[in-house]
């Protein structure tokens, strides 16, 4: 794989997970704000997103801007900067297919697909993103920016949202803690009662 194929899979990335994105109906990029601090801070967030993850990128693979930063160009590297990558890919499209947890009528929380192993799939595919990134682009400031960026995001966001489940479904989501873990599989599956 040469450098410039590299840079291409990231374009082939970014084009995949933005269909993905788009094609999903409960996503929708004009919302009302309903509360304001969140709402900036989520908006803020996003923009980071968007200029590590595409903008930065983008500009690595069409202007020589960030040349001086490069590493010497590792082939094996970049091959596994694609398998994360297309497993980040796939990953996004499954927790788009497969929906989130919903209640059942025992009031046990019933998780399909890659939510039975993973509370938050698009974190977790963010994350390899960052890691595919690293790997396909071999630049040292436009492979780990997307890391950074998953960072601050993953650190700001899941504490909210876990904190929003456990209000809306108490015990309920807290079983389901324990069965499945945050952006990485749990090894040993707990038994639920």
């Amino acid at each position: 794989m040469t450098e410039n194929a590299a840079e291409l899979i990231v374009v082939l990335m970014m084009i995949a997970s933005l269909l993905l994105h788009g094609c999903d109906p409960r996503v929708t990029l004009l919302r009302r704000p309903r509360r304001r601090g969140r709402d900036l801070e989520k908006a803020v967030l996003r923009v980071l997103v968007v200029v590590a993850m595409v903008v930065v990128p983008l500009l690595d693979a069409l202007v020589p801007w960030f040349e001086f930063a490069d590493f010497v160009f590792l082939d094996e590297v970049a091959w596994l900067g694609l398998l994360l990558g297309s497993a980040s890919v796939w990953l996004l499209w499954r927790a788009r297919r497969d929906g989130r947890p919903v209640a059942g009528d025992d009031g046990v929380l019933r998780a399909h697909g890659v939510y039975r192993y993973l509370r938050h799939p698009a974190y977790a595919a963010m994350l390899l993103w960052a890691l595919a990134q690293l790997l396909l682009l071999q630049n040292w400031l436009a492979g780990p920016v997307a890391a950074v960026t998953f960072a601050l995001a993953y650190l700001l966001r899941v504490p909210l949202e876990e904190q929003r489940h456990l209000e809306r479904h108490g015990h309920r989501y807290l079983d389901y803690m324990e069965r499945t873990g945050g952006i990485l599989p749990r090894l040993t599956r707990h038994r639920s009662d």
